[in-house]
C-alpha cells in the first residue's frame, strides 16, 4: 500500500467535489476555497454554503445515504432551481487531498468516494431583519441514494394485461398483435373448483338457525374448496 506523502503528518486538508447531472446538464462544485480544476472541468468554489453529511466507507455495497445542502440562495434563484427536475438526477463526489504547506491540490490525488441518484430534497426558508430591512434567503437539501439503495426500491417485472404486451419492446422482438396476453382479461377474477365437479356459483344465504352466512359453491382457495381430496360433496 502506498501512503500519500503530504498527508503523513499531523494535518490533512481535504475537500469535497461534486458533479451532480440534471436533466442532461451537468454542475461543478465544491466546498474548497477556490476553484479547482478536475478531469477538464473547473468546480467552483462555495466553501462554507456548501455542506456534505458524514460519507460511510463499507467493504461491501450498502444502502447508504448522503445529505447535501447549499446555503444563502437568493429568492431570484429559487425559481430556476426549484424548476429543475431534481428527482433522478446523478450525483458524483470526489474528495481532493490538499499540501498542507502550500494550500494546493496534490497532483493525482483525487478519489471518487459516492455515486448515487437523488431520491428527494427539501427547501428551507430563512428571514432575516437587520437595520428593518428584511432579507430572505433558502437553503435546500439534496438526499442521494447509493446505487444499491436504488437497486432495492426498483420495481421489476411487467404488467400482464394486453395492452401492455401489444407495446413493441425492441429488446424483446415483440409486435404490436402480440397475443401472449389475450385471454388475461376473460380469466380475471374467475374462480376454479380444482378437485372438484364444476359447479355454477350460487347467491350467498344465511343460516337462521345459527345467525352466521355460508356460501355455497365458491371452490376457492380461501374456503378450502381446493382441496384435492375432495369428494365432491358440499
Amino acid at each position: 500500500m502506498t501512503t500519500i506523502t503530504q498527508v503523513n503528518k499531523r494535518s490533512i486538508e481535504h475537500g469535497v467535489l461534486i458533479d451532480l447531472t440534471l436533466d442532461g446538464t451537468t454542475y461543478y462544485i465544491s466546498n474548497c476555497y477556490k476553484n479547482i480544476t478536475y478531469g477538464g472541468n473547473v468546480y467552483q468554489a462555495l466553501a462554507g454554503f456548501l455542506t456534505v453529511s458524514e460519507i460511510q466507507s463499507n467493504i461491501s455495497n450498502a444502502n447508504d445515504e448522503i445529505q447535501i445542502s447549499l446555503s444563502a440562495i437568493p429568492p431570484t434563484y429559487i425559481a430556476a432551481v426549484l424548476g429543475q427536475p431534481i428527482k433522478g438526477g446523478e450525483l458524483n463526489i470526489y474528495r481532493a487531498f490538499f499540501d498542507y504547506t502550500t494550500q494546493e491540490v496534490i497532483t493525482g490525488e483525487i478519489y471518487k468516494r459516492f455515486a448515487g441518484i437523488i431520491s428527494n430534497y427539501s427547501v428551507q426558508e430563512d428571514i432575516e431583519t437587520l437595520n428593518q430591512d428584511i432579507g430572505v434567503t433558502h437553503n435546500i437539501t439534496i438526499i442521494a441514494s447509493s446505487i444499491m439503495g436504488v437497486l432495492e426500491n426498483k420495481y421489476t417485472g411487467r404488467r400482464t394485461n394486453r395492452q401492455d404486451f401489444q407495446i413493441v419492446y425492441s429488446e424483446l422482438g415483440n409486435s404490436s398483435t402480440d397475443p401472449s396476453m389475450d385471454r388475461v382479461e376473460t380469466l380475471f377474477n374467475s374462480s376454479f373448483d380444482f378437485g372438484k365437479p364444476y359447479k355454477s356459483q350460487a347467491a350467498s344465504t344465511v343460516d337462521n338457525s345459527s345467525g352466521g352466512a355460508t356460501y355455497d359453491g365458491g371452490g376457492g382457495a380461501s374456503d378450502g374448496g381446493g382441496s384435492s381430496s375432495g369428494d365432491g360433496s358440499d
